[in-house]
């Protein structure tokens, strides 16, 4: 019988709760078994489901591409660094409801296609169709140049979600986050069910890493659900900190995990949320904020086969 070693620490707001990182036959520790490419070059760390939804932008134009949207209306532009090619964008002013200037930027993926029509209060067991992705990896490989509020410096990669709207239930959104030293954070888990109320979790990292102006990372958000328990889900983070091959431009594959957070029923992630998240979500999001500008070149999510 497997353990999982425990990635989490726990915020100042949550109090007596204990930790949720243990889980039987889950090895947090263990290296991603890399199996198939996909189309990207990129490594599958778990398989792909059969007939389950997918999205992988590859040399699509972001600013027009069926279920890919940039929020704010911002226009991505091809670009080239050495050998790899990616697209960049300007960041867009920003007000935080808990008050203060930023930058912000998000790249928002349908992979089901359709819109919402449920929210995780009523959800059922999806946001808008049985087809929206639940069981997942989410890879994004990104940069930022130019830093505007250097404690603010994030990305964050959000799934299970949907729109973020004066109807603040539809949020209904999970994520892990990448964060630069000055934030007091290399990563957190998040909940943010009603817009724009968020639950934060301090996470300990497995290795040291921070976000960095000016230098590439591959991430990869893997979320799943607990083999034959229904109160757990699985969220990982991977991080690949040397992703690219400077003289092929390819990706070098040298995934590790970061951390990791299982979400369990009842059980608080902070002030706000005891629910656990599980349900297909219609909108997954790459986030960053406190930069000037972001340059993307791989963007992708799939419906996965979670480990038995």
């Amino acid at each position: 019988m497997v353990l999982a070693m425990a990635l989490f620490a726990c915020a100042p707001s949550c109090g007596k709760t204990p930790p949720a990182a243990a889980v039987e036959g889950v090895d947090a520790t263990a290296p991603p078994a890399l199996t198939d490419l996909d189309g990207d070059g990129v490594s599958m760390l778990f398989p792909s489901a059969a007939g389950g939804s997918s999205f992988r932008l590859g040399a699509q134009d972001p600013n027009n591409t069926p279920n890919f949207q940039i929020e704010n209306g911002t226009r991505a532009t091809p670009a080239t660094d050495g050998a790899i090619n990616y697209f960049t964008m300007p960041a867009y002013d920003f007000t935080y409801s808990s008050g203060g200037a930023g930058k912000t930027s998000r790249l928002h993926i349908h992979a089901s296609g359709g819109d919402q029509r449920f929210t995780w209060k009523t959800q059922q067991g999806y946001l808008s169709s049985p087809a929206d992705v639940k069981n997942q990896e989410l890879t994004v490989y990104a940069r930022y140049r130019g830093v505007y509020d250097a404690t603010r410096a994030f990305f964050t990669l959000k799934i299970r979600g949907g729109k973020h709207t004066t109807d603040g239930d539809l949020a209904s959104c999970v994520m892990l986050t990448l964060q630069s030293a000055e934030s007091g954070a290399a990563t957190r888990f998040g909940k943010e069910l009603t817009h724009p109320n968020y639950d934060y979790v301090k996470l300990t990292p497995a290795f040291d890493t921070h976000l960095v102006e000016g230098v590439w990372f591959g991430l990869k958000l893997v979320s799943y659900g607990v083999p034959n328990d229904a109160t757990r889900v699985v969220n990982r983070l991977y991080a690949d900190t040397d992703p690219f091959d400077p003289v092929t431009g390819k990706p070098k594959n040298g995934w590790r995990l970061l951390s990791e957070y299982v979400d369990v029923e009842g059980v608080s992630t902070g002030k706000l949320y005891t629910k656990l998240v599980d349900w297909g979500g219609w909108q997954t999001t790459f986030r960053t904020d406190g930069v000037m500008n972001v340059d993307f070149a791989i963007v992708s999510v799939r419906e996965i086969v979670p480990p038995k």
